[in-house]
């Protein structure tokens, strides 16, 4: 008996214990500070619609935070079912709200079409196989008749070789047939992974897998292709194609300059015609998309550039080969800064961690810049402060890294 009291004891001890620490993380959260986004220049009506995310840092402990012109929102603070509304993907929330049964288990917004007949869905998952309990990775497919609201769903496993891991880059309903792309990872005998690009087709209803076909090899991945991120608020939506690009392959590198044996290119991959294209670039382009931060919005290639005098905002219409905008926004980078960058509705939305005049430090608040598109105006600069000047806290325990328009 008295050891089972011993026990009981035991464990009310570490409840306690564990209980006052939990309450000690929550007193600290709610002591975190609360933000706002000052306003340096324009008018505060341009960033009414702008979220900043996050995480800062206090006494050691870090807490995820999001912080718009109305409030300050940390992840520590909210309930389980505030975390699910506030800091989940809005647009993987929207779809459960409105096709709960086919979302069960769907998150990743990049696995999933869009259109107004249907909803389409691939993801792959790394499971044990029921003939000989190894694993391997399967296709979880879906379809969701929007007018019936009937759906279909079935399980194909990834043929070929076992891969390493597998990430889908997109998912289109081309001619009543699923394209599938994806990112294959192969361990290979020198401890390195290699890389390839895939477009899967399936055959819905007959649900089997028609074609695998390779169209950027791991010699090429090597030699720089890599697919362009994708600025789409929405990446479920209908694109006729997905784009590559190849940059340069660098041969020699000493006292901080390097030599290439060609130039940088980009290719299209157009879902109904099955093959890989060449898109001319301009020469001006040639050079620059090597070393810039590069995007893919609808048939918009934005091409950007910082230097001593501001950020470069270059759009090339890929259905044209031709510039169809070129700005320059007064925003100073140090060194090789890569900035958050959001482009919507004639505006381009920049978040940065250094002030945008030059010749300053570091150390200073992260800022938000707006500018539009067609004119190179800025319309809007601001930074983001603690609402209460406390020496404890200083900007250096806050880092965004993240802004969304909604």
């Amino acid at each position: 008996m008295k050891q089972y009291i011993s026990s009981i004891l035991l464990v009310c001890l570490s409840i306690i214990i564990i209980g006052a620490y939990y309450g000690i993380m929550i007193v600290n959260a709610n002591d975190f500070p609360e933000y706002s986004i000052k306003t340096l220049e324009g008018h505060e009506s341009e960033m009414k619609d702008v979220s900043l995310s996050g995480f800062v840092e206090k006494e050691g402990m870090n807490t995820s935070v999001k912080i718009t012109s109305n409030e300050t929102l940390y992840l520590s603070n909210q309930s389980s079912l505030q975390r699910m509304t506030v800091y989940n993907d809005p647009r993987i929330e929207k779809l459960k709200k409105e096709h709960r049964s086919f979302m069960r288990g769907k998150n990743n917004i990049y696995s999933f079409y869009q259109d107004a007949d249907f909803i389409a869905y691939a993801e792959t998952v790394y499971k044990p196989s029921s003939l000989d309990h190894s694993y391997k990775y399967v296709f979880n497919i879906g379809l969701l008749d929007l007018a019936s609201d009937k759906d279909i769903s079935f399980e194909l496993g990834v043929p070929g070789e076992i891969f390493n891991s597998i990430s889908v880059l997109d998912v289109q309903l081309i001619q009543s047939k699923l394209k599938v792309v994806t990112k294959n990872y192969m361990y290979t005998n020198t401890g390195m992974d290699e890389a390839e690009v895939h477009v899967y087709t399936f055959d819905l209803g007959n649900q089997k897998l028609l074609n695998d076909e390779v169209i950027i090899t791991p010699q090429q991945v090597k030699m720089g292709y890599d697919v362009i991120n994708s600025m789409e608020q929405n990446p479920s939506q209908p694109q006729k194609s997905i784009i590559f690009i190849k940059r340069p392959e660098i041969v020699n590198q000493s006292e901080g300059s390097a030599n290439t044996t060609n130039k940088a290119a980009i290719f299209e991959y157009v879902y109904d015609k099955n093959h890989l294209k060449t898109i001319e670039l301009p020469e001006s382009l040639t050079d620059r998309i090597v070393t810039s931060q590069n995007y893919v919005n609808g048939d918009k290639l934005y091409v950007i550039n910082h230097d001593a005098k501001g950020l470069h905002l270059t759009t090339f219409t890929i259905t044209n080969q031709t510039i169809t905008n070129d700005q320059t926004f007064p925003i100073k980078s140090v060194g090789t800064e890569t900035f958050p960058i959001v482009i919507k509705n004639d505006r381009v939305y920049v978040l940065a961690t250094n002030d945008f005049e030059e010749n300053n430090s570091s150390n200073l608040p992260p800022q938000l810049f707006i500018g539009e598109m067609k004119t190179g105006k800025t319309m809007y600069k601001g930074e983001v402060i603690p609402k209460k000047v406390d020496q404890k806290f200083n900007t250096k325990s806050l880092v965004l890294y993240s802004l969304e328009i909604n």
